[in-house]
């Protein structure tokens, strides 16, 4: 909405001046012209019949196009083609002089109202564009306030109540004879709600404090394939994909826990939009300045228009159903830049999505015979 009306002020601006978009060279050119016709006009009609006015239409073109200085030029020119018309007839007096004077008076008059009503309307327009570049910066931080509010209630409710039913559940043991079992049960419910609630205050205060640059990478030797195969092992909900593993053994310098969350939202953003059963695929490839993290599904895959925007903040896919605050991906960009690397979504091999990170860092290739291939 706040770009139409942008778009809307603009296509009015251009209607202000009589060759908005042409250069200042063209426009020159022709008020020149029109002042050559007004000229050759004057001396033909002689002084049987005025054409002062008609100057005055190539001074405001000039003027009200290029502004003051240029129509200061103009009128310079507009008197000396008036005098020049004067001065070519027989009586030859004083009078022309007097009115070339009169003339370039009025004619200047003229050119300084215009010029000063145009630079008024030009610090208007600004005015309303930079109120309206507030207004549309203001109405896209309130939309981005609801979606927040709305998506990270939704991902408290469902730990909080987990949790307040486990431990309502616990407080009533005795009544309703819970087993150990049960009872391990509701903890671990508990302790898995608190982690997620957890995880998601730590990917809020790490998006702040990423953009306010308070982060930086610890680089250590890390084994990303060893990485990769335990993340794929013990992150929760994953049971419904099955994950395949290919990985060379080799140790970069990179942030392991942020490398650590950068497999983790790839694999929770995989799990959220594919069907159960689709697979996933993990491969890590060493280079000569760092490795390549490559994480693939065989879903139904992510449209060229969203390749881009899903890497902001607070942006899902049209089938993320409200699932997740939709900072997952955000953070896998941040931290791969946080290591000098890129993150890039292209279309998988099986039609599917394959994120390609990049992840710069000093390596050491560990000694193996082949390529692992592991499924998880």
């Amino acid at each position: 909405m706040a770009d139409n009306q942008l778009a809307e002020r603009r296509v009015l601006r251009q209607t202000e001046g009589f060759f908005d978009g042409k250069s200042p060279g063209v426009t020159l050119l022709l008020g020149a012209a029109f002042l050559a016709v007004v000229g050759v006009m004057d001396y033909l009609l002689g002084p049987r019949l005025s054409v002062a006015l008609f100057y005055l239409m190539p001074i405001g073109l000039v003027t009200w196009n290029l502004g003051l200085r240029w129509g200061a030029v103009s009128v310079a020119l507009a008197t000396g083609a008036a005098l020049w018309s004067d001065l070519l007839y027989p009586q030859i007096d004083l009078l022309p002089w007097w009115n070339a004077i009169f003339r370039f008076a009025a004619f200047l008059s003229v050119a300084v109202l215009l010029g000063t009503l145009r630079r008024i309307i030009a610090a208007q327009w600004e005015h309303l564009d930079r109120e309206a570049a507030v207004t549309s910066g203001l109405r896209e931080l309130n939309e981005v306030k609801d979606t927040l509010l709305h998506a990270v209630s939704h991902d408290l409710k469902g730990p909080l109540a987990g949790i307040l039913g486990s431990v309502q559940t616990l407080h009533r043991a005795e009544q309703i004879g819970l087993t150990e079992d049960e009872r391990s049960t509701m903890l671990d419910m508990i302790e898995q709600g608190g982690k997620k609630m957890n995880r998601l205050v730590d990917d809020l205060l790490d998006l702040d404090r990423l953009d306010r640059g308070h982060i930086q990478p610890e680089r250590a030797p890390t084994d990303v394939s060893e990485l990769a195969r335990r993340v794929a092992r013990e992150l929760p909900g994953m049971e419904s994909h099955p994950i395949r593993v290919e990985a060379s053994p080799v140790l970069v310098d990179v942030d392991a826990g942020k490398v650590e969350r950068v497999i983790e939202n790839l694999l929770v953003n995989a799990r959220r939009h594919t069907p159960a059963g689709t697979a996933v695929h993990i491969r890590v490839h060493g280079r000569s300045n760092g490795i390549v993290l490559v994480i693939e599904d065989e879903g139904p895959g992510i449209p060229d228009e969203l390749k881009e925007v899903l890497f902001e903040p607070f942006r899902q896919g049209a089938g993320a159903g409200g699932r997740g605050v939709g900072i997952g991906l955000s953070l896998v960009k941040k931290f791969a830049e946080l290591h000098g690397g890129t993150a890039l979504i292209e279309d998988g091999e099986q039609g599917g999505a394959r994120f390609v990170i990049t992840l710069p860092g000093d390596i050491t290739e560990l000694p193996s015979d082949s390529r692992r291939l592991q499924a998880v």
